[in-house]
């Protein structure tokens, strides 16, 4: 039987978002889209096969599949991936798979053991290896079909390579099709993911973001009952500073397709406190390897300052990381072992932590949308921790290498001059912290407010203004809107010094109320 776990594809693009988007993605007639191989000519209209004219006698269902595969160019389609696409949320054995492929291989008179369309790659999945291309009637366009697909198998990966092949196909497929609602919510998509390489710059790319927006407003006005548009808008509404309205955008994501695990991952990230760990267990019920649900739901636990669930659900998250690396999970969960490594340096476990630190920057996950943050992140982490240490030579390393990844890193940046202070490589002055400063300016004109105030608190933990730090971080809290700012201040290497702070129980007080 098929195993109830499932591995994960990425939620922030449009992997086949699931029935909602299929069963509304045939397009119009007068464009007459086809996939043509051989003798062989699929429509996508109606999921017909035929040969040469003629029909072959072979269910829509298998005829999808034969398309998915030849839409795929040669690359290796999973079982997993076929199981979850074609069966959602139904547990049947790989015995159905294997016996609908054997159905589509008869009726193209192909064989397993010398295959001329669909190859099987023992314990792997399947590929299609013979010469696909679309074709349409005279005079027609491209296939927005077609290109749909081809964005989508594109962005699936978070690969960032292939970026742009993803945005230039959505953009040709609402070209060709302006009311096709489901090439602008990948464009949406597209749009977004390119954003979301600059998010944790100082200077995030705001343009794209509101172009993200836009194409996902197009995509809710063609179809109001397309689940994935309102879960990208809400998205961009909460990352654009809307949060309620990117809520009630999520929300009404989830009621319409409401077994769609990747529109309660966009639910629970723009959500916090008690909805958010609703969303990430129904993350969990319906797709249970899905790391990034981890996450979400210890950044809360964290903020309440129930550390041990926190690291409960970290282990887990890094866990299933570990596990996906170097498996044909289309991409690698980034991110896990840097949360866990926080909480391990909160509760005191430093070299644990660094070896948490080290497995993050060690997964490497290049050309992945969100490796770079994460690497940084746990470079930067690991430069605090071993600060704490007095180790300030390994430290300046860590905060050198992010500085050299990651120009003009705030944190980044600040840690180096701190490394400098206590090799006595410079002396507190007036300049001593320009540097920060700057960095601080560039945060704060984008907008990110809530990281400055941390920033500028941690200088203050350098300095031995403790009291000065404490109270930043209270002033912070009580001006950020409803939402998950200052989660991290618990666990923080960088507001370690935080603890020693007089109204530090006030400050972890307000910060778990905000998080019930």
């Amino acid at each position: 039987m098929r195993p109830p776990q499932k591995p994960w594809r990425p939620a922030t693009c449009c992997a086949d978002p699931g029935p909602g988007i299929r069963a509304r993605s045939a397009i119009p007639a007068r464009i007459s889209p086809a996939i043509r191989f051989g003798p062989f000519q699929i429509d996508p209209r109606t999921w017909t096969l035929s040969r040469d004219g003629h029909t072959v006698d072979l269910s829509p269902r298998l005829v999808e599949i034969l398309g998915h595969l030849a839409c795929h160019g040669g690359a290796i389609v999973t079982k997993d991936e076929l199981l979850e696409r074609f069966w959602p949320d139904i547990n049947i054995s790989d015995n159905t798979l294997t016996r609908a492929v054997a159905d589509i291989r008869k009726a193209l008179g192909d064989s397993a053991s010398a295959p001329i369309y669909v190859q099987t790659l023992a314990r792997r999945g399947y590929r299609f290896v013979g010469a696909a291309g679309a074709s349409g009637a005279s005079g027609a366009g491209e296939d927005p079909f077609q290109a749909w697909e081809q964005g989508r198998l594109a962005l699936e990966s978070l690969d960032l390579s292939r970026l742009d092949q993803a945005i230039a196909a959505f953009e040709r497929a609402v070209v060709e099709l302006p009311s096709y609602a489901p090439a602008y919510a990948g464009l949406a998509n597209a749009y977004m993911l390119r954003f979301e390489t600059t998010r944790f710059s100082n200077t995030p790319d705001r343009e794209m973001l509101d172009r993200a927006t836009t194409a996902a407003r197009r995509a809710c006005a063609a179809d109001a009952k397309l689940g994935e548009g309102w879960a990208v808008l809400g998205y961009l509404l909460a990352a654009a500073g809307q949060v309620p309205e990117g809520q009630a955008a999520a929300r009404r994501a989830t009621a319409l397709e409401p077994g769609n695990w990747r529109h309660h991952f966009r639910l629970g990230y723009v959500t916090w406190g008690e909805e958010r760990l609703r969303a990430t267990d129904r993350i969990v019920e319906l797709m249970p390897a899905f790391a990034p649900a981890r996450m979400l739901s210890a950044m809360v636990f964290v903020a309440r300052g129930a550390l041990a669930r926190a690291e409960q659900e970290a282990t887990r998250g890094a866990e299933i990381q570990r596990e996906s690396a170097g498996t044909d999970t289309p991409i690698p969960t980034a991110g896990l072992h840097w949360l866990r490594g926080l909480v391990m340096s909160a509760r005191g476990e430093r070299d644990e932590a660094l070896q948490c630190f080290t497995e993050e920057i060690a997964a490497g996950t290049d050309g992945h949308v969100y490796g770079r943050e994460f690497i940084a992140n746990a470079r930067v982490a690991a430069g605090f921790v071993l600060l704490a240490r007095n180790e300030a030579a390994a430290a300046s390393a860590h905060f050198t290498q992010a500085l050299t990844e990651t120009p003009r890193h705030a944190r980044a940046t600040l840690g180096l001059q701190a490394a400098r202070l206590l090799s006595k490589e410079l002396r507190v002055s007036d300049d001593t912290f320009m540097p920060v400063a700057k960095a601080k300016e560039e945060l704060v004109r984008s907008g990110r407010h809530v990281e400055a105030s941390l920033v500028e608190a941690g200088e203050c933990c350098i300095l031995d203004r403790i009291t000065e730090a404490g109270d930043i971080l209270d002033r912070m809290l009580t001006l950020a809107p409803v939402g998950p700012a200052g989660w991290i201040i618990p666990v923080d290497p960088m507001l370690a010094a935080v603890r020693y702070v007089p109204g530090r129980a006030g400050i972890l007080a307000k910060l778990a109320a905000r998080a019930s």
